[in-house]
């Protein structure tokens, strides 16, 4: 294999690579705007965990204050293969970067080595080709574009979907909660009265015996000590001792 060949080789394999990862951006960014209006019932990796960190940040903190920024920073840290979206992007820029200068290098290599024109020409060829690819699929994948379009129907669909449902769900379970405290409160004030009116009839149930003992006390207090004749005979006793110290 000559060295022209090689170089070739190399600048072929730097713009192919850099092309397809602008195309992956593409893919990636595509499959996720179209999945993004159908989002509950998506099977997308990456849209499940935005949703997934959406609901825990939603319960935890009791609400998202401002739900395009929490997408922005969702977007920001999405990684495929370990890497972010920009990380890609910036990437292909410099592979492309790298195919161009190796190819530039062959031809300065070729200039040295006193080739003709016409054996430097692919270098030139491939190149432009190269560069003219790369910018078309750049304007067709449209990076901000997508991901405004991505940024908008996940905005909405957390919005109004997601949010409204968390919310809807605080309320229902916070009614409970409401409904559960007024029963507890119900049945702890009918126990209480329960047990008043247990109190009531066990104290009356006791009135009519403390009164029976009351009487007999009093029965037992107004029995005389003497019997009427031995009270006869004590009247007439005295009135006999009266008479004789007169």
């Amino acid at each position: 294999m000559t060295k022209e060949t090689t170089i070739m080789i190399l600048t072929i394999v730097f713009m192919a690579i850099g092309i397809l990862y602008q195309a992956a951006i593409g893919v990636i960014y595509q499959r996720m705007i179209q999945q993004a209006d159908t989002l509950s019932g998506t099977d997308n990796k990456l849209l499940n965990q935005c949703k997934e960190r959406f609901i825990n940040c939603y319960k935890l903190n009791g609400g998202v204050a401002n739900i395009p920024v929490f997408v922005d920073k969702y977007i920001n840290r999405i990684r495929v293969m370990g890497m972010s979206i920009t990380f890609m992007k910036h990437l292909s820029g410099q592979l492309m970067l790298a195919g161009v200068f190796v190819a530039g290098f062959g031809v300065c290599s070729g200039i040295v080595e006193g080739s003709k024109f016409v054996d430097l020409l692919p270098f030139y060829i491939i190149s432009l080709f190269g560069i003219y690819l790369y910018l078309s699929v750049m304007s067709i994948v449209d990076m901000p574009g997508r991901r405004k379009m991505l940024k908008t129907n996940l905005t909405d669909y957390l919005e109004n979907t997601v949010a409204q449902r968390l919310e809807h769900g605080i309320l229902e379970k916070e009614k409970l909660l409401w409904e559960l405290a007024q029963e507890k409160s119900t049945k702890t004030e009918k126990r209480n009265k329960a047990e008043i009116k247990a109190a009531e009839i066990k104290a009356a149930e006791l009135a009519p015996e403390d009164e029976e003992a009351g009487e007999n006390d009093e029965s037992e207090k107004k029995t005389p000590i003497f019997s009427p004749e031995e009270a006869h005979e004590l009247e007439e006793l005295l009135r006999g001792i009266i008479a004789n110290k007169i």
